[in-house]
């Protein structure tokens, strides 16, 4: 004798399920339950209050904040800062891009707390300061990119795993606050032809 049968699991899910000889056997869907998404994915540039992404600008009078907000509805995650340099001649790692010199001021990269307390991440003012920043315990040999931003163009790219800093999901904005993740040029950027940053990660909402 055998009775055949359904269960159904709390998200909606029907299993399989047969009794034969006082033995309940069970047939599982071997896909995940289809629950609501929650997130989604997050990639934003650093831009300034008038929408440019463009870092290599002289802010060395004035300087100039490019930063990601928090959004008026949903929780954003920062997981991950990517960051590129480009310049017209092969540059040195105490060097700033082609400069021949390391910035005096630097690269300001911090967050602004819902308290209007400024934390400070990174003050990068060479290109090993920017490539210590993949939080590596070594610099490669072939550090350098060639044909980055054009033929012949130099520079490099780079990937911080914010999760490292800010475990387990990265530097959170929450939602409806005035928190930002900023960096500020404070200094003379010229040099590089190509530079900007990009944070990548994901909402959450409601």
């Amino acid at each position: 004798m055998s009775i055949k049968s359904h269960i159904i699991s709390g998200c909606g899910n029907q299993e399989a399920a047969c009794v034969k000889d006082r033995g309940l056997l069970v047939s599982q869907v071997g896909f995940p339950p289809m629950i609501h998404q929650k997130v989604k994915p997050l990639s934003e540039w650093l831009l300034t209050s008038a929408g440019s992404n463009d870092m290599g600008i002289d802010g060395s009078g004035t300087a100039v904040n490019f930063y990601v907000s928090a959004d008026d509805e949903n929780d954003k995650y920062l997981v991950t800062l990517s960051i590129l340099v480009g310049y017209g001649a092969t540059g040195k790692l105490y060097d700033f891009a082609d400069s021949g010199a390391p910035l005096a001021t630097g690269v300001r990269i911090w967050y602004q707390a819902d308290n209007n307390e400024e934390i400070d991440i990174a003050n990068p003012t060479t290109n090993s300061a920017f490539l210590r920043m993949t939080l590596k315990q070594h610099i490669p040999t072939a550090w350098e990119l060639r044909n980055l931003g054009a033929v012949n163009d130099y520079g490099y790219l780079i990937a911080m795993d914010l999760t490292k800093i800010a475990p387990p999901y990265g530097i959170k904005l929450d939602a409806g606050t005035t928190q930002q993740f900023v960096a500020t040029i404070r200094d003379d950027c010229t040099d590089a032809d190509n530079f900007n940053m990009r944070v990548f990660g994901f909402e959450r909402f409601p």
